[in-house]
């Protein structure tokens, strides 16, 4: 699958195993990915919001829940597996059908093209709100009067590893760049396996964290890992050949997809550019006005303020009176 589906198989043709797993990634992707990819483009938060509602209504109806939880910002809920569960079966069932009345199709270069741009901007888009949260420190607040004077045990593995990130601001920016890099380079043809390589990497210490120090953002974090991991796999035999067998390959195919008219490619461009730079402007001013908002509270007057790196209570008033 990787040979062909890779540059220079333009006019090979699919195997029947090759072409059932595409046609399973292509409905999974586009049933997981393309609602979520909505919610980065401005003015749809509307759409978005419509959508979840109604899905959540049949989701917990399917479930026999008469009244749905209340949202607690994780998600790894009911309401997301139960999500995931149908999204499985769908794409399985509309595989099947497709494969059913498409059996005479050899490939599917051109919607493979078109797929692999979904998967590169949604993961780019993903990653740009994850570094943002870092680069500009919202995510993780550094650590306050009543997180020191906890106990070692009291804290959850959650609650460490948001410590441990909250109190160096320095590495707190530093992750975010090393999510930001890739980001960008995924925004471009010619730096996309760039990109994906090192989103792969990115997501991979994500999904490691998310499953050791238990932060409920397991599932979706897994299908990160695995976008990126299938903007990979075409790539995989030219990158052994090169690191490891220190052979010649060819490059990527780098026309895909196409749009015939030059006026077509232009208004296409400009709105890549256009949504961008709405995306980033409204991510960097709602992460800098988050950002004031904790530094109004974390700099106001504490009762018991901290000077010193060690420190204990002391007791104000005498025992004996």
């Amino acid at each position: 699958m990787v040979d062909h589906l890779s540059s220079g198989s333009r006019d090979a043709s699919w195997s029947l195993i090759q072409r059932i797993l595409f046609r399973f990634s292509f409905c999974y992707i586009v049933l997981y990915f393309a609602p979520r990819f909505l919610q980065f483009m401005p003015g749809t938060g509307l759409l978005v919001n419509w959508i979840s509602y109604w899905l959540n209504l049949l989701v917990y109806q399917l479930a026999g829940v008469t009244t749905p939880p209340e949202t607690t910002g994780a998600g790894d809920t009911f309401g997301a597996y139960i999500v995931e569960l149908i999204v499985l079966i769908l794409s399985l069932a509309i595989s099947i059908i497709w494969s059913i009345f498409d059996r005479q199709q050899a490939y599917y270069v051109r919607l493979y093209s078109w797929l692999r741009v979904l998967a590169r901007y949604t993961l780019a888009y993903v990653l740009l709100s994850y570094a943002f949260a870092k680069v500009i420190p919202t995510q993780f607040i550094p650590l306050q009067n009543a997180q020191l004077t906890e106990t070692y045990g009291e804290s959850s593995p959650m609650g460490l590893l948001w410590k441990f990130m909250g109190f160096s601001m320095a590495y707190t920016i530093f992750a975010g760049c090393v999510e930001l890099l890739p980001a960008f380079l995924l925004l471009f043809r010619r730096t996309a396996l760039l990109g994906s390589i090192l989103a792969f990497i990115v997501t991979s210490n994500i999904v490691m964290l998310n499953f050791c120090y238990d932060v409920p953002v397991k599932l979706y974090s897994i299908n990160l890992l695995l976008l990126s991991a299938f903007l990979v796999l075409p790539d995989l035999s030219r990158l052994y050949h090169f690191f490891v067998l220190n052979r010649a390959t060819q490059p990527s195919d780098l026309s895909e997809p196409e749009l015939n008219h030059r006026t077509l490619r232009k208004t296409a461009l400009i709105c890549k550019y256009v949504m961008l730079v709405l995306f980033l402007t409204l991510t960097i001013n709602g992460s800098v006005r988050r950002y004031h908002r904790q530094r109004e509270v974390l700099i106001s007057p504490s009762r018991y303020p901290l000077t010193t790196r060690g420190f204990h209570w002391i007791q104000e008033f005498p025992y004996n009176r």
